[in-house]
């Protein structure tokens, strides 16, 4: 278990396929961000809560981690699943994230979401990963670190089964040349450098589970057209509190 003091947790929902199929099925693409000062009194409560809801048996006791969506297809093929049991537990969904929610707010200091709506993009030579690792990038540094204005930039906590090994090293990497960039052209508002970015697993670290609410909750704003989470986070919004990319031309 990590024991940093001032963390922004990064997780996604959905994903930034672009095949046409992809796009029909998947029209959106989140990440959720929660910056906080205090992640031991947010894991605590988290796992609390976690345990509460497996005892209730209201949340699937093999599944160790709290998602805004159930893993339908897990549940059946791992785990064996009914459809009548699967519909059970997302009874329970509803309430479970509104309690999740009030734990993020009581035990967090700021969220953040960006949301990609895939038929904007126009350039065909955009790849899944660059244009997530794009999302991931301009959403950190320019809407969130620069709104923050911490006078030494928190610990970037993302899971670990983004990208793969060598290619989560090449995204470390980019982070810091884009941090650099942004410091060279003089749009780099904080003091300090984020230093390395580090992926851990999404079932050991629960502030990702925090994270996996809040872009499940802005996934489901756009995709559901039900705001109800997004709103509820309200309260610790950074700035706006998300950054729609709508309009990728370029």
């Amino acid at each position: 278990m990590s024991t940093f003091t001032e963390v922004v947790y990064v997780d996604e929902s959905s994903d930034c396929g672009l095949s046409i199929a992809s796009r029909n099925k998947r029209p959106y693409f989140s990440f959720g961000y929660v910056y906080c000062r205090d992640p031991a009194t947010l894991r605590k409560r988290l796992q609390r809560q976690l345990r509460r809801q497996h005892r209730r048996n209201r949340y699937p006791p093999q599944f160790r981690e709290i998602k805004f969506y159930l893993p339908t297809t897990k549940l059946k093929t791992d785990w064996g699943y009914s459809n009548r049991e699967i519909r059970r537990y997302k009874k329970y969904l509803p309430q479970f994230r509104r309690k999740v929610i009030e734990i993020i707010l009581n035990s967090s200091c700021g969220i953040y979401s960006a949301i990609l709506k895939k038929d904007t993009i126009r350039k065909t030579t955009w790849t899944s990963e660059r244009l997530g690792n794009y999302i991931f990038a301009q959403t950190l540094f320019l809407s969130i670190l620069n709104t923050l204005k911490t006078g030494k930039p928190p610990t970037i906590i993302f899971d670990e089964g983004r990208l793969s090994v060598l290619r989560t090293t090449d995204f470390k990497a980019y982070l810091s040349k884009k941090e650099s960039y942004f410091d060279y052209v003089g749009i780099k508002k904080y003091q300090g450098s984020i230093g390395t970015p580090i992926d851990m697993s999404s079932i050991s670290e629960p502030g990702l589970w925090a994270a996996d609410i809040v872009a499940g909750s802005f996934y489901h704003k756009y995709n559901s057209h039900d705001r109800t989470y997004a709103d509820l986070l309200k309260p610790s919004y950074i700035g706006v509190g998300e950054r729609r990319f709508w309009s990728f031309t370029f």
